[in-house]
Order: structure tokens, then sequence, then C-alpha cells
């Protein structure tokens, strides 16, 4: 009688490439939707214009001198910052480690027969 074995290693090899090729592209678009979710809404957004009144000078000055607003850069959430790159890499870790798994079985499986 055979020991038991996790459905896992049971499992047609066919089965477990697809397995890996789903598991793969879901971890993908995880990656990637959101990234497209930050992008530029379709719609077009409108904004009014003013005219600004004609300035008051005194002796040739201007009356008030009135510094340009500085603008502020916006800070990315963390999860931009810290939680999609690390996705990205731990993708990419997977990727590698499946590779050399792969690889590893079949040379176990298969010997290379000298002529």
């Amino acid at each position: 009688m055979r020991p038991s074995t996790s459905n896992l290693v049971a499992m047609p090899l066919r089965s477990r490439r697809l397995l890996v090729l789903f598991l793969v592209l879901a971890l993908s678009l995880a990656v990637a939707v959101p990234a497209f979710a930050t992008e530029g809404s379709t719609e077009e957004e409108t904004t009014e214009t003013t005219v600004a009144p004609e300035p008051v000078f005194e002796n040739g000055e201007p009356a008030l001198i009135i510094p340009p607003p500085q603008e502020e850069e916006e800070e990315q959430p963390w999860t931009a910052r810290f939680l999609y790159p690390l996705i990205v890499v731990l993708t990419i870790i997977l990727l590698i480690v499946l590779a050399i798994w792969y690889n590893r079985n079949i040379r176990r499986k298969y010997e290379v027969v000298a002529d």
C-alpha cells in the first residue's frame, strides 16, 4: 500500500503547471490593479478661471506684495511607498524559487544517459 500524499503531490503534472500559472497571474493582477486605479480619472476636470483685478499702485510700486503660494508635495500613502514594492519583490522571489524548484524536480525525474 502506498503511503498517503498530499493532494498537491498527487496532482498530475499538467494540473500543477496550470495551478502555478493561475497563482502567478492572480498575484500579478493583484499587484497591477491598484497601480491602474491610482492613475488619473478619464473624466475631464473643469476649473473656473477668474481674472485678477488691476493692481493698486502707490508711487509706482504695488501697495501690497503677496508672494506666490508654494505648492506642497503630496505624500504618497504608505501603501504606495512600502506595500506595493514589497509585493513586487516577493513576486520576483516567488518566481525565482518556483523556477529553481521546477528544475530540481526535472533533474530528479530524468537521468542523462551518455552514449
